[in-house]
Formats: C-alpha cells, structure tokens, sequence
C-alpha cells in the first residue's frame, strides 16, 4: 500500500489502526538487526515504512481491515497492490573475445575501473540480496555492516548470490587479479532474500528503507521477477525509486535473464527494474554485444538504461570454495553499482538523478541495439 505523498506517519498508522491491532512504524524494528519483517507482520496487521511512505499488510490484517475497499475510503491512500515473490537469479554461460588477465577481469577492465584514480572510498553501496559470508578472506578488515529481514544473520550467505554481486560491486583481488570494482568502498549488506533465493517485495522494501535510512549512495539489487505481458511497472516501485532519488540515492537492478535470443525469443525486463525511477541494467557479453540471457523492451513497461559486463564473472562466494564464474543481469548490476561509487566519490555533488545522469551520458558504444542495451556500456572516471 502506498500512501500520497505528504502523509505524516503517525496519521498513516492511526489510518491502518481502524478496526485492527497495533500497527508499527518502521522506526520500531528496522534499527535494529536480525528482525524478521514476515514475523513482526504475523504480531501485527501492518508495517508502516516511514521513509519510503508505504505499508505492508499482513494476510490476516487484509482482511480485518478489508484493505481492497481502503483506496475508496481514503483520500490519503494512493496505490493498494497485492505483494508477490522475487527471485535471485545467476546462470553459467560462456563467451569469448574479452578475457580474464592476470591483473584483472574482463569486467573490471572493460568499464575502466582499473584506469580510474577512484576506488570508492567513503562511498557506501547497499547490497540487497541474500547476505554475505563475512569469513571470506579477501574482506578482512573491511568496512562492512549487516541487516537482515529474516530472523537470521546478513553475515551468513547460503545461497551465494549475495556474496558473489557484492565482491563484483566492492571487492578487492584473488591472488592479484582484481575482481571488484569499488575496492575501498563501505560494504552495507541487507539480506532481503532468503538462501533458498526467494525473497517477497515487502522484505525488499524494508531493506530499501533501511538502506536509505544508513545513507547509501548507491543501492543494487540483482533480483526480481518475471513481467510478462505486463504493459505497466508497479506504482509502488516507481514512488519508491523517486523517493530514492529524493534522498540522493540511486536504485540499480538486474533487468531479468528470461531471453533466449539466439531463439528468437526476447523477455520484457523484470520487476522492479521495469520501473522509470530505478536504473535497469543489461548484460553484455565478452564481444560487448547484449547477452542472449539479457531482457528488454520488448513490449509493454520499461526499458535498458544501461548495461554491465555480465557473462562469466569471476567474483566471491561462501568459503571454503570462495570463487566462482557466474553469468546474468544480477551480475551487471553490480558493475554498475561500483562504478557508480566511483563517479560519486569523483565529486560528492552526483546524487541521485544527477548521478543517473552522469552514467548514462558518459557510457561507452558497444555493438548492441540501444534498445536492448540503453546508454551502452557503464565507463568509470
């Protein structure tokens, strides 16, 4: 549920008490780590997220409070849409041309990390996926900080995923090969997923809030969903990447990985990354031309704004393996991500939409249809 812009939060949770139990505001849990967003709406009817003016209704509560007829009731109440599931998703793939160095990978390289004076530091990018393994040697000594909307630990990572997109957005190097692209940067891992890759919107909007709450600069998320046919993003998604901007924040995702186009066949881009609000990000191949896997606007919401390195990415996950090559979207994100952190610490001043605006005017040509790829290749400082 999304409330009109303006809405005090005290008058939002009196307006969702009518007829129901206590209903919390996000300054009563989010602060503090290790809570479980599900749980805490099992106690209660709904979570009212301050910052990002929305509510998350319980199944129980939605029927106490018959929150399909709230819109009609309620001039405060802009948008009331059922909650679905997001997914974390990574594939393995090859491709040829661009290669791995021993100083470096093909990503880093490519979107000129490795050229740049800037690593990042003082920057935070949040991370919102399904943890980190906070073992993992290469991190040692780090700044990294942990949240969860589980009952469970961040700094556990059975999945991998998390660990993985974090190490391409901020690690350092494996034996001399740099794999990470802000490798000074402040690490803040909310796991919003769980580690069997699953996660709901409502977990992803506490850890967008709680996100912005810490004052990330820079937030990615390599998940989401499936639209189909849809002909529209999510009203809620786009407030809350509007509201991101707001802060001097900006939203990346993975654009989805359900194309096969070497068959014919193209995906529209995921949710929430089929927001305007929020930075879709594509996966370029090592030939720098769109990856088979990648979504676009095919028809319907949403289009590429840019496009990351995102075909056999070499990066971290859970010891005691510690390094894996994965392919997707989710791992172009973080690309992007980094090389955001990047352009932020190069002038403190790009924020938000200016920030957007820098990395899209300053990407690199690469052989792919804007169409499918939007401003081409992120490019560094």
């Amino acid at each position: 549920m999304k409330f009109k812009r303006g809405v005090p939060t005290s008058h939002a949770v009196k307006l969702l008490q009518q007829g129901s139990r206590k209903i919390p505001a996000s300054g009563d849990f989010i602060r503090s780590s290790g809570l479980d967003v599900q749980a805490i709406l099992g106690k209660s009817d709904a979570v009212v997220l301050e910052r990002l003016g929305i509510a998350l209704i319980g199944k129980d509560g939605s029927e106490t409070m018959k929150v399909k007829n709230l819109k009609d009731d309620f001039k405060e109440i802009d948008e009331v849409i059922p909650e679905f599931y997001l997914f974390a998703d990574a594939t393995d793939v090859a491709a040829g041309v661009h290669e791995d160095t021993a100083e470096a990978t093909w990503g880093v390289t490519t979107v000129g990390a490795r050229r740049s004076r800037y690593t990042g530091g003082g920057i935070k990018i949040g991370i919102l996926d399904s943890g980190f393994d906070r073992r993992h040697p290469d991190f040692k000594g780090r700044d990294i900080e942990f949240w969860s909307a589980f009952g469970g630990a961040a700094d556990v990572d059975v999945n991998g995923h998390g660990t993985h997109c974090a190490g391409t957005a901020a690690g350092a190097a494996s034996d001399g090969m740099r794999y990470g692209v802000a490798t000074e940067a402040q690490l803040r891992i909310y796991k919003v997923v769980q580690d069997s890759g699953i996660g709901t919107d409502g977990e992803l909007f506490a850890g967008i809030e709680r996100a912005l709450a810490d004052g990330c600069q820079v937030i990615s998320m390599s998940l989401g969903r499936a639209a189909f046919l849809a002909t529209a993003s999510n009203p809620i998604f786009d407030e809350v990447g509007n509201q991101a901007l707001d802060d001097g924040s900006l939203l990346v995702a993975a654009a989805g990985n359900s194309s096969r186009r070497s068959l014919g066949y193209i995906a529209q881009i995921d949710y929430p990354a089929n927001s305007p609000t929020i930075m879709a990000v594509g996966a370029l191949d090592q030939r720098l031309d769109v990856a088979d896997f990648s979504c676009s606007a095919a028809v319907g919401a949403g289009c590429v704004d840019i496009a990351g390195p995102g075909v056999d990415v070499f990066s971290t996950v859970p010891v005691p393996r510690k390094y894996r090559t994965l392919s997707g979207t989710s791992h172009a994100a973080p690309h992007v991500a980094g090389v955001a952190a990047l352009w932020v610490q190069s002038d403190p001043r790009l924020r938000g939409r200016d920030l957007w605006a820098r990395l899209v005017n300053t990407a690199g040509p690469v052989r792919a249809d804007g169409a499918h790829i939007g401003a081409g290749m992120v490019q560094a400082p």
